[in-house]
């Protein structure tokens, strides 16, 4: 079985992308639902986090603000790196264990999304791996219209990754979502026939 690694930079058309290998027939797996669901009550990151986040992080019913712990993530540098520190091998325990059960299934492929694929070294789980690469001011530009946000918090989003300049010479495969949907999915479609030819 092979293992895709699917990344890309915040707003840059990841699960657009995501989607259409979905339509194709290919397993996901979504690192951040994953995350997600770990850190609900019953999940194992669940009572860590509630220990770690600021208490204003966490609404009525002890669940995650995810919108307020996201602001404190964006913009707290030390913060960011020690909560990656403590999630991050949860959530690749999690991922691993999906793995093995598609390939016990008898799966062919299976699409691993990662936004921090690179950063979190889970690329070294991936025998390739495909960047959606998306021009910055772009991206700027889409993540302003789509949280409804100012350009600086959008700047200061998107600064908190690695650049997709970075990832796109890291990756295997490059998918250019700058321009419009067409173009991308004629990109995908071309990406697609040489994973299924290799």
């Amino acid at each position: 079985m092979k293992i895709i690694g699917l990344t890309g930079g915040i707003a840059s058309g990841k699960s657009l992308v995501a989607n259409w290998f979905i339509d194709a027939g290919f397993p996901l797996i979504e690192a951040d639902s994953v995350y997600k669901r770990l850190a609900t009550p019953g999940g194992s990151l669940y009572q860590k986090l509630l220990d770690f986040v600021p208490p204003y992080c966490i609404d009525g019913n002890k669940q995650i603000d995810w919108h307020k712990l996201g602001q404190v993530v964006f913009t707290d540098n030390d913060f960011r790196v020690r909560l990656n520190q403590l999630t991050h091998p949860a959530v690749e325990k999690a991922v691993k264990i999906e793995i093995e059960q598609f390939r016990n299934a008898g799966e062919k492929y299976v699409v691993l999304s990662v936004p921090l694929l690179f950063e979190s070294g889970t690329d070294k789980l991936c025998d390739i791996t495909i960047c959606v690469f998306v021009d910055q001011e772009v991206q700027t530009r889409r993540l302003m219209l789509r949280d409804q946000i100012p350009g600086e918090y959008a700047k200061l989003k998107i600064a908190a990754q690695m650049s997709l300049e970075e990832k796109r010479k890291l990756a295997d495969y490059t998918i250019d979502n700058s321009g419009s949907v067409k173009e991308t999915k004629k990109q995908f479609k071309m990406v697609l026939d040489a994973l299924r030819s290799e």
